[in-house]
């Protein structure tokens, strides 16, 4: 019977364990490239009231794929004044698909009666990055 010296048995254990990296490095690189990308949204509670409510900033986080082509996020929002009516407002921003999050602030402008903080509003955004898109619904707080 042979007998092997720690140093040969190491030598032959790393180069076993290289060959095994090497035949599923490929695969792994693959799957990687195969997942599917996807784009998000998040409208960020609360909104910042300017010009005694002229005017709402929002802090809106996205995440979008590597990409060439330009991105928009459009944001509408909706308060239930009461004994006043309905104030509402839009806006909307180019942004640049990183593949990371990034939040940018969004000025949404009223439209026909200022928005006041003692209501909550709805907020509705869409983040248009072709061919991905995504979209958040949600209730948040206005706040001076």
């Amino acid at each position: 019977m042979k007998k092997f010296s720690a140093g040969k048995t190491a030598a032959v254990l790393a180069v076993a364990g290289g060959a095994v990296l090497a035949s599923i490095a490929p695969v792994m690189a693959d799957v990687s490239a195969q997942s599917p990308s996807q784009s998000l949204v998040r409208v960020e509670d609360p909104g910042k009231l300017k010009a005694w409510g002229a005017a709402v900033e929002l802090d809106v986080t996205y995440s979008c794929p590597v990409s060439q082509s330009q991105a928009y996020i459009y944001v509408s929002l909706t308060q239930n004044r009461p004994l006043i009516g309905l104030a509402t407002g839009s806006g909307s921003k180019t942004v640049t698909c990183t593949g990371g999050f990034s939040t940018v602030k969004i000025s949404v402008t009223a439209q026909n009666r200022a928005f006041g903080s003692v209501a909550p509003a709805f907020a509705k955004a869409d983040l248009q990055a072709y061919p991905n898109t995504a979209a958040d619904e949600r209730t948040i707080s206005l706040k001076w």
